[in-house]
Parts: C-alpha cells; structure tokens; sequence
C-alpha cells in the first residue's frame, strides 16, 4: 500500500476501554462501575478462566447436559461474563466479552494485553481490602501487571470505587512486530491468507471469544526499506499483492519475535525474582535488628527514674520514637480489629498500637507538635512511618472509655471512684493541652480515652489544633469548645448511656429531683452529694453560650481534685485504711506531704516553697514534663489543703 507523498500510514492504535474482572461479581462490581462512570466508548470486558476453577454452587445453565467439569466451568464464566455485559447494556454502553485460559492470573492479564495491543486498561488493585487514602498496590496480580504489562499500556488500579493509582502508558514504545491473537488452529482467512492455518502449540492459551476486529487492532510489518501499518478498514486492501508464501514466512516471523519475547521476559522475571528474594531477606534483617533496638529502648526506658520518663531528651524529644517502614505498617494492619475512620487497631512487634493514618500535607507539622506533648494522662507515642504518612500510639490493655461504658452485660464494670479518677485525668490532660502547649484537642470523646492497667486515662488522637488567636466563633474550635465536649463525658460517666440529648435529659432529672434513677447502677452507690455536684458541672459545660461554660484551672479542677481525694478516701474506709498518704498529697519534687500546695501552669500540684524555688533557679519549664510554662504564676490548692489538713488531724500528724 503506498501513499502519493511516500510516507507510511500512522500505526492504528487500540483506543478501547479493557476492564479486567474476576468470578465474583461483587468484588469486580466496583470496578467496572468506575471504569462506566469515567469512560465512554467502546468497552472490552476481559477475564482469565483458570482451569480446574468451579463455583461449589455453579448456576444452572440451560439446556446443557454436559457432565464435563471443564466444560461446566466454562459455562460457568460465560454466565458471569454476561452478568457484566448485562451492567455496560444498562449503562447504554457497548461492550463485548474477551478470555484466556491461563492458571496464573496475573500473567494472563499481561497476556492479554499483548494479544489485544490493549492501551488502556482498568483492573482491580486490592479487591478484599478496604480502601484508605495514601494506600498503595497491595494485590500481588496488580503488582504483577503493573511491572510486567506492555508499557505502551495505561492501566488505571482502582479499590472500590476510587482510582489509586495510574500507571500511564508510553507512547512512544514499539510492540512487537505482529500482535493479533489467533486461537489454536484458527483460520486467518479475514487477513487475507487464505487456507493457511498455523499451529500454536507452543504459545500460550488464546481468548476462545476473541474478535478479528481485536486481533488485527494493531499490526505492523517491518523491512530494511520502511514499514507498512495496516488497519483493522483497509486490512484486506493491504493484503493485495502479497502472496500467500511471502505472508506466510511473515506470520513466522512474527511468531518467531513472540517466542523470543517471551524467552527475554521469563529471564526479566528471573532476574526480578532474585533481586526481590535479596532485598525481602534484607528486608527480614533490618526488621529483627529494629525489633531488638526496640526491645532494649522499652528496658532502658523503664529503668529510668519515674520523674524522667515523661520527656524524652534531644532538641526535638524523639530519641525514643522508632521510624517504621510501610512494609511494617502492611503487616499491623493486615491483623487489624477495627476501623474508625483514618485510624486503625494492629499489632506492632508484639505490641498492641493504634494507627493514625496522616494526610501527607499534615505530616510534618504532626510530628513536630506530638513529639513534644508528653504528660501521665496522654497516650504514649512510639514511633511514626513516613511513607505511608502515620503516628503509631501505644494501646492500653483496658481499651477505650466508649468500650468499658459499653460492656453491659460483664461484671467487671467502672465503679464510680474509678469514674471520678477518670473525669480528673482527663481533665489535667486538657489543662496541660491548653495551658501548656495553646492546643485544642477538638475531638473528645469516651472512644478517645483510653484505659491503661489501673484504669488511669489516657487521651488519644490529640495535638492536630491550635488555637485560634481571636475570638472563637460559633462552631470554631477553642479551649471552650473543649469544655463543652469534657461535659458530655462527665454525663456518660455518671449516666452510662450515649443519647445525644444527655444534657437535656439530665437538666430535666434535676429539675424533678429524679437523679438517682438517672445514675448508671453498674457504678454501685454513687454518694448523692458527689453525683448532684458533678452533674451540675457537666450542665454547666455544655452550657450554649461559650463564655458561660467554667474554666478548667480555675472553676473544675479544684472541684475533681477534691472528688478524687474524697474518693480514694471512700475506696479506703475502714480499720484496715493504711496510715501512709495518698499520693496525690506529696509534693512531687520533694515527695513530702504538702502544706501550701499550689497549682502550676503545667496542671500539677507542688509544695509552694519548692515550685518557687525551681523558677528562682531560672527554669521556666515543668519539673513534670520539662516542658515550657506558659505562666509563671501560682494558684492556691484551697481544696487539697483543706484534705491535707483533715488527713493529718485524724492522723495526729
């Protein structure tokens, strides 16, 4: 075929839209609706039937009889197929129906690929597991494919519903010199030769449903003088003059370049194998040696003096937080037990963790705010990952708040001393937040107080807000918004119920002098006094207008401080009560028991004399956490005094 200005036609490239489905519907499902709601044109549904593959309750198929289980899974995947035909005909979309025999999936894909000279493909990336933003390919065919399919293919990888990654294809890269697909023993009469049939033994299965029309979608014949490109139109045109024998010592040729093609990529694959086994057994050292600097980092960590485990040292407090690779990340969340939004459960060398999977635009700020936020009443942070971008936080062995709350039916429940301690923890850990650091936590919640072993709280999921540097508005995050949200946990703890409209319902308890059959009876007998205070600091929290709502430093922690202590006292009652103090009534810079206990910006208690004369030594951070004060100033415990004093007297101390 030749052209008046002596050039070549251009080469007609496959422009059809290829979704590669699997047996189960609902799992493809996704993917072919992605693929219908971001393309049009012409749709090929493609599929590789592995053979010896049956449904245990294949579908009946009429008027078969066929007791041949080969056949019976043939007719099997055909049905399937027609399932997502029937999907593209409801779209109005045309599509037809291409397969392969192959065991290997993966492989048969990329075979596929070579066969249809497809360009643009849709498949699945990660079918049985859910998506998340920042994942990566986790399925082992999607990987396959997307390193071993022709590069002059663009492949779209989608995980239910949303796209995860485009691999894009390379237009400038040559395919083999002939790539139609003919099946075993199949005339190629339609291009033009004739009563020739060609013997494929040695090539891979071909598509038994696959098309001329494919088949010949991209062809090209090479020569020393030039090279003629035929299209699917004017195939039989180009044929025209060439006889049968030059044609086909043509197709030889071609088949010929296939098996050498094949020949380099099962070497290719060898060679990737070896590389792959290196770096996995690499990969297995660098993952025993990070296990064991880890073990020997929790030894030295617990060895060290109680008043120095709060801070790490170093500019920037991350001696001790480990750097984990996604392969390590991979591996905790394959055993996950629950999902709440970005934030997942795992277990990270022998050690249960909570995942906080980052946007990567928030990473960097992340890291340099929590690194620094160490406090009793915080969730410990251990280590991070910077690809995917997450922070992994210690899990306490008690769980959350929302779960204990929410264990109904188990005897071991939360008694109200326990609950009082956890309104106080949680409280100093707000304080220090605000105080400390001008951070707002903006998400408190019972599913953010974690338990540790003694029932000590410990909030999660903080240090992502600052804030704001004028007045908040309606709905704005800010110290007040805080307070409001601490008010619904004390109407949890008191109430152990989870209705949204608590504070009405405890307004109305108290209005009708009801509240005892409001209080949750899991907490035993919950001193009358204790529990009508409490509930009216939770209203008062959850009060609409935010500067009506109390002050934490000021109006609520005295207030818990004393419950506490009354508390502990209750939990102690009785001629075995110990004559030593509780711990809350020493100092805790001189362990001696205080007599003008006062308040620091850090939310600790100290002995006045000794707080004062460490910020005369010239520090201006906590002798807790070694962090900065934000203040300098001193408030008056008036509350633990007046319990310190009561406790001496009845000691004749």
């Amino acid at each position: 075929m030749e052209f008046d200005d002596g050039r070549s036609p251009a080469r007609v490239v496959n422009d059809r839209i290829y979704v590669a489905v699997g047996r189960d519907v609902q799992e493809s499902k996704s993917t072919l609706s992605w693929a219908l709601e971001n393309f049009g044109g012409d749709f090929r549904i493609i599929h590789v039937h592995q053979p010896h593959q049956l449904n245990p309750s294949p579908r009946p198929f009429h008027g078969s009889r066929s007791r041949d289980p080969q056949e019976l899974a043939r007719q099997q995947m055909d049905s399937i197929l027609d399932e997502y035909i029937h999907m593209c005909s409801q779209a109005e979309v045309r599509a037809k129906k291409r397969f392969i025999e192959m065991q290997d999936i993966g492989e048969g894909i990329v075979e596929l690929v070579e066969q249809h000279a497809i360009t643009k493909l849709v498949m699945g990336a990660a079918a049985d597991r859910r998506y998340f933003e920042g994942m990566m390919l986790t399925s082992t065919k999607a990987k396959f494919v997307n390193q071993h399919a022709q590069r002059s293919c663009s492949i779209w990888f989608v995980c239910h519903g949303h796209r995860i990654y485009l691999r894009e294809g390379d237009s400038n890269t040559s395919d083999v010199g002939i790539t139609p697909s003919v099946s075993q023993g199949s005339s190629v009469a339609e291009s033009g030769l004739q009563n020739v049939r060609i013997p494929l033994g040695s090539v891979h299965s071909r598509s038994n449903s696959s098309e001329v029309e494919d088949n010949l979608a991209s062809v090209q014949y090479e020569s020393s003088e030039g090279s003629n490109y035929i299209s699917e139109a004017n195939s039989a045109r180009a044929y025209e003059g060439s006889s049968q024998n030059q044609s086909y010592i043509g197709m030889l040729k071609a088949l010929e370049n296939m098996h050498n093609e094949e020949l380099r990529v099962r070497k290719d694959l060898e060679e990737s194998l070896a590389l792959e086994k290196e770096a996995f057994e690499a990969l297995k050292n660098q993952h025993e040696e990070l296990e064991m600097l880890y073990e020997d980092a929790l030894k030295a960590n617990s060895e060290l003096p109680a008043n120095q485990t709060s801070e790490p040292s170093g500019a920037h407090g991350q001696d001790f937080i480990s750097e984990f690779s996604g392969y390590e990340l991979e591996a905790a969340l394959q055993i996950q037990e629950g999902e709440y939004g970005t934030t997942f459960r795992g277990s990270l060398h022998h050690t249960q963790v909570v995942i906080k999977m980052m946007q990567p635009r928030n990473y960097q700020q992340a890291v340099r705010h929590v690194t620094k936020l160490r406090h009793p009443n915080l969730v410990t942070l251990i280590g991070v990952s910077p690809d995917p971008p997450a922070l992994i936080y210690e899990y306490p062995p008690n769980g959350s708040l929302e779960d204990q709350l929410g264990a109904r039916h188990t005897s071991n429940h939360l008694s109200w001393q326990t609950r009082i301690c956890i309104c106080a923890d949680t409280c100093a850990a707000l304080m220090f937040l605000h105080s400390c650091h001008g951070m707002v936590h903006g998400d408190l919640k019972p599913g953010n107080i974690l338990l540790d072993s003694n029932f000590t709280a410990k909030i999660a999921d903080f240090g992502l807000h600052s804030a704001p540097s004028h007045p908040a508005s309606t709905g704005e995050l800010s110290f007040a918004s805080d307070v409001y949200s601490f008010g619904y946990v004390l109407l949890r703890l008191l109430t152990g119920r989870s209705a949204l409209n608590l504070d009405e319902v405890m307004q109305n308890a108290l209005d009708g002098e009801n509240l005892s059959g409001l209080l949750d009876p899991t907490a035993g007998h919950w001193p009358f006094e204790q529990a009508t205070e409490l509930a009216h600091l939770a209203i008062s929290c959850r009060d609409i207008a935010s500067d009506n709502r109390p002050y934490l430093a000021s109006q609520v922690w005295p207030v818990l401080e004393r419950m506490r202590t009354e508390a502990s006292l209750s939990s102690r009652s009785g001629p075995e009560e110990p004559s030593e103090p509780p711990e809350h009534f020493l100092c805790p810079i001189s362990y001696e028991i205080m007599r003008d206990p006062h308040v620091a910006a850090d939310g600790f208690t100290y002995e006045a004399s000794e707080i004062r004369r460490w910020l005369n030594d010239g520090h201006d951070t906590s002798p807790m956490t070694n962090n900065p004060l934000s203040t300098l100033d001193l408030f008056p415990n008036q509350a633990l005094r007046s319990m310190i004093q009561e406790w001496r007297q009845r000691h004749n101390l």
